[in-house]
């Protein structure tokens, strides 16, 4: 950097000899200065050491005197110039103080010569301090000057302000058509561009305002023109330009939420809304900038065309999010450049239930709009190469990668490394820019799931790799799913049709449980004879995953502030599952979708159920059989950290549970679709001897409970010390104790404590269960595997438990059925019958794990794990179902609500981009199509042997 404060000519390469010094007292920043004599083309001439890229002049206009800019041009030679327009920063006042800068100049210039303005008597103007090839202040990306057609100019607005702009030549500080910056401007046309920071904007004093203080200017001329093409472009300050309309107005309000657009159409009330054109020559595309409020369902336009303005047909339209949202109203673009053809007529219809006031259309393009430049990517090396294109044949493409400064012009795919932002867009002379459009680009080596939410490294026969896969499944589900039949031979709760008579069942209103032939079984409200086939989590929650925080592990997130919106879980979790769904269908699912979509997908393969974990409330439409919960995990009262386990002894624990039941048990007594309730889920049954001793009695009721048994049996610290071998001073101190089990009258006080436990906390769930519902069966709690494998727990369990509930329910993964353990349970339980409330089988291709280890190395073989564990517990006389875990596999990165290590497993029907594992449901169908013939001995079980393969 060069810096000649003019203190003397010893910098200044040429001047007129009519040029002078000057010192100006009490200015210490440009204490001397260089003044022209009024002459014609009077002048300082500068040559740069080294090439010159850029200068700034302070310039000082004369107190009283109009102000006169003085003029730049710069050379390779000293000898041929060319003029230059600078940008130009007022600070205004009298004298005014003007900083021109240029800069971005041709390789090999290095003069730089300045002429002052000529006057009557002296020029109007002094020179203060000229810098060769400094920083400048670069409020604009670009300088002023010649720039190619389309480039857009940002601007950089200081810490903690806001830049007001107009293109009108007006004053930004005041003008009504000011804007109020938030996005690149576009030039298209020669601009004359003014800008001012907030701050200098409130300010200004009056008398101030047309002086140009705080102002800074810029002139931008772009090259090279072209007629403007035949077409229409429409920024609806009006309804001029359209043919018809119809419950549309147009709105006004905070233009600053809408990229500074001063009207919108919008609809008068939430019926549809339309703007219809009409072109004198054929339509062949169109492009329709829009907002949509974020915090409301997101509902695309829809358009139609029509060569005659009579017959319409849809048309689709690429939308894609364009700009940057503010205060939650997110701009968004949709394009179509192949409108059929001999189209005159374009309908837009703004469409949306939930408010009239989103979306708002904010401009209409006809045949003027270039196509958007869009992304597409190849992994390279340690990488990846982005290719970017658009459909305009001739059109320049720019991007700006990671918050640079400026757009920069596309030549040939860029090699990108880490996390990566990048915007671009696409313009053609005579053509109107197309809109920005943004990307993030992963290229870590350490990705570990792709865009559509499958595993990066899982190679599989299925695996999506471009959107256009999942908009040609919409299609093959049609066909798929319209091939698949329904059991023909169930009542409408999937029971065995006509069996209450042939078995002498009967209709009770409700699900019941009943005996035929000496074995217990499950019946419709019908009679009929019924095997539970439910489907465990028929929801979409399991394929939420936490994104927030570790975004470098995802090839790509669409962000929440946009398109994808609905597909969020608050604003750090992610469904790629409702992402494809919309990909797929062009909408996106809501909760009650997946779940009424599942009924009639499950209903094909043969299941006849809702299982747990999936929404209630949908069960309560009567279209499906559906068990429902009880409220018990929600209760934090009777919560144990660490422990899973209900306290009962929790102090107004039955008057609290009444109080609940009466609310959540209640309203759903007489519904028959109802098959059931469980207790709860997975209780730690198996660490109740060893752990509830260890717990504190400030924290968990129970522990005081077990201290007051131990006080009454042993009377004595003494006594209770000889018992357990332990050395405390007295009961109270057990209270806070971590208790350990040293020796057996240890043990068989616990155990003696578990059955209290067992008993008190079963027998007053079933009473007041029945005392709100005496119609529903109770389904026990879903023991997990490890519980039933605790010989102790499980004889326990049984005995007590089945005292009070209607039906055992039991989790139950594993590879080879316990034949002998599930009949103990049958037996100690008092004849319950048993119910296989979850289980499941996955594999690792998908790039998930499996629920149970080397279990099946494909679908196929996941299938036969099907059957032969259905198959196998059907044709025993006291099971009543097996319902399967779950409806679509959890997300490949864990669970959203368990954080960083959230179950993964391949545990679904159908797959993230919900394309059903055929051979697995395959199977299935094929067991449960048949499960009553083998239920009563009419097929022979079927029997895939592992061990042979």
């Amino acid at each position: 950097m060069e810096t000649d404060d003019l203190g003397d000519w010893s910098k200044v390469h040429a001047r007129s000899k009519t040029v002078s010094l000057k010192t100006i007292q009490g200015n210490e920043l440009d204490p001397t200065r260089a003044f022209g004599s009024g002459g014609s083309g009077e002048y300082l001439i500068y040559k740069a050491k080294v090439n010159l890229r850029s200068f700034e002049a302070v310039v000082y206009g004369i107190e009283g005197q109009e102000f006169k800019a003085p003029q730049f041009s710069i050379s390779p030679d000293g000898k041929t110039y060319r003029a230059v327009t600078p940008d130009s920063h007022s600070t205004g006042g009298d004298p005014a103080v003007v900083s021109y800068e240029s800069r971005d100049f041709p390789g090999g210039t290095k003069y730089l010569k300045i002429v002052f303005p000529s006057g009557k008597i002296k020029s109007p103007v002094s020179i203060g301090r000229v810098t060769l090839n400094g920083g400048g202040s670069a409020g604009a990306s670009k300088p002023s000057g010649p720039v190619l057609y389309g480039s857009m100019i940002r601007l950089t607005p200081a810490a903690g302000e806001s830049i007001y702009y107009t293109t009108d030549g007006s004053d930004p500080r005041s003008s009504p058509t000011r804007k109020l910056y938030g996005s690149p401007i576009a030039i298209v046309s020669e601009t004359l561009l003014k800008t001012t920071s907030s701050s200098a904007s409130a300010s200004a004093p009056a008398a101030d305002k047309g002086t140009g203080g705080g102002i800074s200017t810029y002139s931008f001329t772009p090259y090279p023109q072209a007629p403007a093409a035949a077409g229409l472009h429409d920024p609806l300050d009006d309804f001029g330009l359209t043919a018809l309309r119809s419950n549309l107005y147009l709105a006004k309000e905070t233009p600053n939420y809408f990229d500074n657009d001063l009207s919108r159409a919008v609809r008068a009330t939430t019926a549809p809304g339309s703007l219809i054109y009409v072109a004198s020559e054929d339509m062949k595309s169109f492009a329709v900038r829009s907002f949509y409020f974020s915090g409301q369902p997101f509902e695309k336009l829809k358009f139609y065309a029509s060569a005659d303005g009579v017959a319409y047909e849809e048309v689709d339209a690429e939308s894609y999010p364009s700009g940057y949202p503010v205060s939650n109203w997110q701009p968004q673009a949709y394009e179509n450049m192949a409108l059929p053809a001999n189209t005159r007529y374009l309908k837009i219809e703004l469409v949306g239930t939930a408010k009239s006031w989103t979306p708002q259309v904010s401009e209409v393009i006809v045949n003027r709009n270039t196509s958007s430049a869009t992304l597409t990517t190849v992994k390279s090396g340690d990488g990846m190469l982005a290719a970017i294109a658009s459909e305009t044949p001739g059109a320049r493409i720019y991007y700006r990668l990671n918050q640079s400064v400026d757009f920069v012009p596309y030549v040939s795919p860029i090699k990108l490394k880490g996390y990566n932002q990048l915007e671009t867009y696409a313009v053609k002379e005579g053509l109107l820019t197309s809109p920005i459009r943004s990307y993030s680009v992963n290229a870590n080596k350490d990705v570990q799931v792709d865009r559509f939410g499958q595993m990066e490294t899982a190679k599989f026969q299925g695996k999506v790799t471009d959107e256009g896969q999942l908009a040609d499944d919409a299609k093959a589900d049609d066909e798929y799913y319209g091939s698949l039949k329904a059991p023909d031979e169930r009542d409408r709760y999937g029971g065995l049709a006509g069996s209450a008579d042939e078995y002498g069942l009967k209709a009770t209103g409700h699900f019941a449980v009943q005996r035929m032939n000496g074995r217990p079984v499950l019946t419709t409200p019908e009679g009929n004879l019924f095997f539970s086939l439910g489907v465990n989590g028929v929801t979409a929650q399991e394929t939420y995953t936490l994104v927030k925080g570790r975004e470098s592990k995802f090839e790509y997130v669409p962000p929440y502030a946009g398109e994808y919106k609905p597909a969020y879980i608050n604003t750090d979790g992610f469904s790629f599952y409702i992402a494809n769904k919309y990909r797929k269908t062009g909408r996106f699912f809501t909760e009650h979708d997946v779940y009424m979509e599942a009924i009639e997908r499950i209903r094909k393969w043969g299941f006849n159920g809702i299982g747990a974990y999936s929404p209630e409330k949908y069960g309560e439409e009567g279209l499906f059989p559906y068990v429902r919960m009880l409220p018990l995990e929600g209760m934090s009262w009777a919560r144990i950290g660490g422990l899973s386990l209900f306290d009962i002894y929790a102090p107004d624990a039955e008057a609290k549970l009444d109080q609940s039941f009466a609310q959540t048990v209640a309203p759903y007594k007489d519904d028959p679709m109802l098959i059931g309730t469980f207790i709860g889920n997975e209780f730690d049954y198996h660490k109740f001897l060893t752990e509830v001793p260890k717990l504190k009695a400030s924290k968990a009721a129970m522990k005081g409970a077990l201290v007051d048994m131990l006080r009454t049996k042993y009377a004595t610290i003494e006594a209770f010390n000889s018992a357990w071998k332990m050395n405390y001073k007295s009961f109270d101190e057990l209270k806070e104790a971590q208790l350990t089990l040293k020796a057996s009258p240890a043990w068989r006080d616990m155990e003696a404590f578990f059955a209290d436990y067992l008993d008190r906390f079963f027998g007053t769930v079933s009473r007041l269960y029945r005392k709100y519902d005496p119609n529903h069966l109770l389904l026990g709690d879903r023991w997990i595997t490890t519980t039933f494998h605790n010989e102790t727990v499980r004889r326990m369990l049984s005995e007590y438990e089945g005292k009070y509930v209607d039906v055992i329910s039991i989790n139950y993964y594993t590879y080879k059925l316990e034949t002998d353990l599930l009949e103990e349970v049958h037996e100690l339980s008092g004849g319950k019958p048993i119910l296989m409330s979850e289980f499941g089988y996955g594999t690792t291709e998908q790039g998930l794990e499996p629920l149970m280890k080397n279990s099946a190395v494909n679908q196929f073989q996941r299938g036969m794990r099907y059957r032969n564990y259905v198959e196998g517990v059907a044709v025993l006389p006291y099971v009543v179902g097996a319902n399967v875990f779950n409806y679509v596999d959890q997300a490949g990165l864990g669970r959203y609500w368990q954080g960083l290590w959230g179950e993964h497993y391949n545990s679904g029907l159908v797959n993230v981009a919900d394309r059903p594992y055929k051979d697995y449901v395959g199977a299935a169908k094929a067991t449960n199509d048949d499960i009553y013939k083998i239920m009563l001995g009419e097929r022979k079980k079927f029997y895939y042997d592992f061990s042979q393969k």
